[in-house]
């Protein structure tokens, strides 16, 4: 390529004094003209362009060897076509951007592999991809993305040095190193290439691969160094919950633990002396709001883990298929941790802290208990209920989560109770400090577990009463209470579904797991009606007849929904079973009754 140094100069300072416009003094564009200087830019981009079509015109018409010197015109004009579409994007002229980005590929196609061309095309395909997400044209966009991909491999492979648009205003004399911008901008490109490949694949509905280009994303920029570390923290925090979901806990840990370093880190030098006081308090502010998320993720994680240990030791055991999958899996996701990991932090302290391992005893379960609850605290320390009254109510569900939770792997029937009994009261609490006309949703999510963790203090203090010949008074009392307590919570749940109570009928909008709910919300109630322990006949017909009402709307709801009642066989047998048995049971009370001369 022969371009004279003189008409490199000037085509040099058109581009330098656009990219200042955009990246310097776009900054202090008013609010209402916020796109005066990338119009500046763009004029002055335009100019530069005209300038390199008229040259390249005439360089091809005067060349006699097939035109190889007119390269060197072809790929300015790709890299300047490239920020033309990037700034008509940004000023919403989307059609005329997209026609640039192609002009780019188009001049450069030719000679993507090469040094002068591999930066313009991938960088073209980036902004290209970013345009076609935008239309929800997902499988185009990975398309390209995934080419932009296979050339940047093959020209790594090559040990060619890509040539950026400095090193080509600059060019080495003879004797000198070649340029390092090309390689250093490459390298960022193709980051942003594993980026985007993410979204895609994430919208593609491929969280697998999309968690793979996650990964290698946030590995490249902590490699490049070239991250914020508030959001590298947040996005490995953010990817640790997908491993939590397929329960890859090792992976899950480390990721948050270079989350909870990098922002350690951080924190050591985040406030510096030429800072304002404001500038320092919104640095302090971003800080802990953003470590309150990651605690929060690392409460999730701890929660999972007893969740799927609970729900392992719930399982046979004596499943050999399950068994040998589970072997398979493992063997598989240890290769794949390797493939999942920074190797370049060590982060073997933060780690140490919690198990990745399945819990097996309470003693396991009440260490991962306790991490749960000291991540809890610090997120409760940043959400207030006053100024964040949705994620404190987040938050305090998590808190009666890990009681339910730790209360499975007790042994003790008392403390079981206790435990369930915190449980409620932390739903219960949140029921006292939210209005259910503006948080429904979270007021059904506590109402249904507050009832369950009642009905299963009850279900504790029954046990304890048949394994005694005279149960005392005041057991018996506490086991009404929770049945009135459960009762009272399911009720609630009930008529938040209800059109217009006292009527019936249930609201039509209903999701299907919002139906399976509500049926097992008359399931619990009718079941818990018939666990009260009456002391008077005509007590313990009043309780029967509600049972008898419970059950059958129960039995109705299923015939009504039977999407929602597939899952629920076991429960509409027992419930068909009772219904033929309760009016037996109710007819002979009411016959003792009319001998006694007492009226039903």
């Amino acid at each position: 390529m022969v371009i004279p140094k003189e008409i490199l100069s000037d085509y040099k300072e058109l581009y330098e004094k656009a990219n200042r416009l955009v990246e310097e003094e776009s900054r202090n564009d008013p609010p209402t003209d916020p796109f005066r200087s990338h119009y500046k830019a763009r004029d002055v981009l335009n100019d530069l362009k005209k300038q390199l079509d008229d040259q390249l015109v005439s360089v091809q018409a005067s060349e006699e060897d097939g035109g190889q010197d007119d390269r060197c015109y072809h790929s300015l004009l790709a890299f300047v076509c490239r920020d033309l579409g990037r700034i008509y994007i940004y000023t919403e002229e989307q059609a005329e951007g997209e026609k640039m980005l192609n002009r780019c590929l188009e001049l450069v196609t030719p000679f993507k592999e090469c040094p002068e061309g591999i930066i313009p095309f991938i960088g073209a395909i980036n902004e290209l991809s970013i345009v076609l997400a935008s239309k929800e044209e997902y499988n185009k966009g990975l398309e390209i993305l995934l080419e932009a991909e296979k050339i940047y491999e093959e020209f790594r492979d090559s040990g060619l040095k890509a040539l950026a648009i400095q090193d080509m205003f600059n060019p080495p004399e003879d004797g000198q190193e070649s340029p390092e911008a090309g390689p250093k901008e490459l390298e960022s490109l193709y980051t942003l290439v594993s980026f985007y490949m993410a979204q895609m694949y994430g919208h593609l509905g491929e969280p697998e691969k999309s968690a793979k280009c996650c990964h290698r994303t946030l590995h490249r920029q902590l490699e490049s160094k070239t991250y914020d570390p508030i959001d590298f923290a947040l996005n490995t925090a953010t990817l640790s919950q997908f491993y939590i979901g397929e329960k890859r806990f090792e992976e899950a840990r480390h990721h948050l633990a270079a989350a909870t370093l990098i922002m350690a880190e951080y924190e050591v030098h985040m406030l510096e002396p030429e800072m304002s006081e404001k500038q320092r308090q919104d640095v302090s502010e971003t800080f802990k709001h953003r470590y309150a998320d990651i605690a929060r993720c690392w409460a999730k994680y701890g929660l999972y883990l007893m969740n799927t240990s609970k729900l392992r030791l719930m399982r046979d055991e004596d499943d050999e298929d399950a068994k040998n999958l589970g072997i398979v899996l493992r063997n598989l996701r240890l290769v794949e941790a390797e493939q999942s990991r920074f190797p370049g932090l060590d982060l073997t302290a933060c780690e140490n802290r919690i198990s990745c391992e399945y819990c097996l005893t309470f003693d396991d379960a009440k260490l991962v208990f306790h991490f749960v609850n000291e991540w809890l605290d610090i997120a409760k320390d940043y959400y207030k209920a006053e100024n964040e009254a949705t994620e404190y109510s987040k938050i305090m569900q998590d808190y009666a989560e890990a009681y339910e939770h730790i209360a499975f792997f007790e042994e003790n029937p008392e403390n079981q109770a206790k435990m369930q009994k915190r449980r409620a009261k932390y739903l219960e609490d949140l029921l006292d400090l939210l209005d259910p006309i503006f948080y429904m949703k979270i007021c059904r999510e506590c109402w249904y577990g507050a009832g369950t963790a009642h009905a299963a203090v009850m279900d504790v203090r029954l046990d304890i009463i048949r394994a005694t010949s005279t149960p005392a008074p005041e057991d018996i009392k506490k086991v009404n209470q929770s049945c009135m307590k459960a009762i009272k919570h399911f009720e609630s749940y009930v008529k938040s579904y209800l059109v217009k109570p006292p009527s019936e009928e249930w609201r039509p909008n209903m999701d299907v797991e919002e139906q399976r709910h509500m049926l097992y919300a008359h399931f619990h109630i009718g079941r818990i009606y018939y666990k009260l322990i009456s002391g008077h006949p005509l007590q313990q017909l009043e309780h029967l007849t509600s049972c008898h009402t419970y059950y059958k709307k129960f039995d109705a709801g299923c015939q009504l929904h039977k999407e929602a009642a597939e899952t629920l066989q076991g429960e509409i047998g027992v419930v068909r079973e009772m219904l033929q048995l309760l009016p037996l049971k109710i007819n002979t009370i009411k016959t003792r009754l009319n001998k006694a001369g007492l009226t039903a």
